[in-house]
């Protein structure tokens, strides 16, 4: 009957099941939301958080990409509207969704009790991540994003459409982005529990234990053999001004360098943010 079912384009009884429950959802009116730039760290944090505790946990809204999230974050869609249609994603305990990340103030006034954590990253190392996620360097003198080989999401992103971004280089895009997430967290940062990425893979058992205990949780779940697993494809780290060249790197830090300084990043200090790097390279040797 499986077969016959494939063969004639029919969902199968475990799809079927999903989408009833999906059908049948209703948003959780407490959720802990994991907020934070794409490719900064959010989707290892949120996993291995609702591991430790126990929850439940949306890992990206797959059911929900542009155009419709960018309509949410343009505002040509009202929060309400967006969480009553996406229901099955806002129903787990922990939600997370780096989109959603720029929608953070209307959501959090939207749910009224919900909790969030914000997890920032180096600006260089942020957007060397979704460089790399897209198999893109990091030192074109120019790019058009929508000759690139990625999904309409994506292609979005990069180009800013969805934050309603004016067309720019595609490195001012992405420093722009980093620096409309830092703001986020800035503007109130009493609402959010903040855990920088470098921080959390220094030590991770330690990281998930306090940010856990921070935010009311309780990490009591062994979760020794998930510590070191990839939830999203690694990068390839590499030096800053190797990967950007001389002219990108100097738009990250016009535009990302005060805010990034302001809050433990240094730009200008290259041997921190080669330790980076290195540190990176040896926490993939440990997984390895």
């Amino acid at each position: 009957m499986s077969r016959l079912r494939e063969r004639l384009g029919l969902p199968g009884k475990k799809l079927i099941a999903e989408r009833v429950r999906a059908f049948s959802a209703v948003p959780n009116p407490h959720p802990l939301f994991i907020f934070g730039n794409q490719k900064s760290g959010t989707t290892a944090v949120a996993g291995l958080l609702a591991a430790a505790t126990g929850k439940s946990v949306t890992l990206d809204f797959a059911g929900a990409t542009e155009p419709y999230l960018g309509r949410l974050l343009r505002r040509e869609t009202p929060i309400d509207e967006f969480v009553h249609t996406n229901a099955w994603a806002f129903s787990a305990e922990i939600v997370k969704e780096p989109s959603l990340t720029f929608a953070a103030p209307g959501l959090m006034a939207h749910f009224g009790s919900a909790r969030a954590v914000f997890v920032l990253r180096h600006p260089y190392a942020n957007i060397r991540s979704i460089l790399d996620r897209l198999k893109l360097p990091g030192d074109l003198k120019s790019l058009d994003p929508d000759t690139i080989d990625a999904n309409r999401t994506w292609r979005s992103q990069l180009a800013g459409r969805d934050l309603g971004l004016p067309p720019d280089h595609y490195i001012a895009t992405l420093a722009r982005r980093w620096l409309r997430a830092a703001e986020i967290y800035r503007a109130t940062p009493e609402r959010y529990e903040l855990i920088r990425y470098e921080d959390f893979m220094a030590d991770r058992p330690r990281a998930i234990a306090q940010l856990a205990g921070n935010i009311g949780l309780v990490a009591n779940v062994d979760i020794t053999a998930i510590m070191d697993r990839d939830f999203q494809r690694r990068g390839t780290p590499r030096p800053p001004r190797e990967f950007f060249g001389a002219d990108n790197l100097s738009r990250i830090d016009h535009i990302c360098g005060d805010v990034a300084q302001s809050l433990g990043f240094p730009i200008k200090d290259f041997d921190f943010v080669n330790s980076l790097y290195s540190r990176a390279d040896e926490a993939r040797d440990s997984a390895a």
